[in-house]
């Protein structure tokens, strides 16, 4: 196992991140393979994206999952048929559908993260305490740096209370 130096260039830093997301996804993917409801990828992404937003358009959830109009609008019609996602038409535009996460889908989305939670704890565990402590900070750091790279043009955003 390679030792990352003290204060690693960008570079040096991302190498070690990819590897970690990498190995994350292995954990994570056991996590969304025993889900009663699997999703696909881009399914869990459009979910992750609205779950931020009080509410989206289908032009609006497109850019930020770097899709088309189409193609997210067969996704959502996915969504909506196993009970994740509202559609409402738009109080701004008649012309204009709002899509929500339904209170199933925000559902889901907490049971998943209780079995990803599960499945990583033992990995946090074995970690030294001064060491989860440098973790946690660097992690919310990157984490609001992604969230605020991430979000949605328009989007109208909900305070996030979840935990980290």
């Amino acid at each position: 196992m390679n030792r990352i130096r003290s204060h690693p260039d960008p570079e040096e830093l991302l190498h070690v991140l990819t590897e970690v997301v990498e190995q994350v996804e292995v954990i994570w993917e056991r996590s969304r393979s025993t889900s009663p409801a699997p999703l696909s990828v881009s399914q869990l992404r459009a979910m992750f994206v609205l779950e931020t937003a009080e509410y989206l358009n289908v032009r609006d959830l497109a850019t930020a999952l770097n899709s088309s109009p189409p193609s997210v609008s067969r996704l959502c019609d996915r969504l909506q048929a196993v009970g994740f996602l509202d559609r409402s038409s738009s109080s701004v535009s008649r012309r204009e559908v709002e899509l929500r996460l339904s209170d199933r889908g925000r559902q889901y989305l907490v049971e998943l993260r209780e079995r990803r939670t599960a499945h990583l704890r033992d990995v946090i565990g074995a970690l030294p305490a001064t060491t989860r402590s440098q973790l946690a900070g660097g992690l919310a750091r990157l984490r609001d740096a992604a969230v605020k790279h991430n979000r949605p043009p328009g989007a109208q955003h909900e305070t996030d209370t979840r935990s980290a």
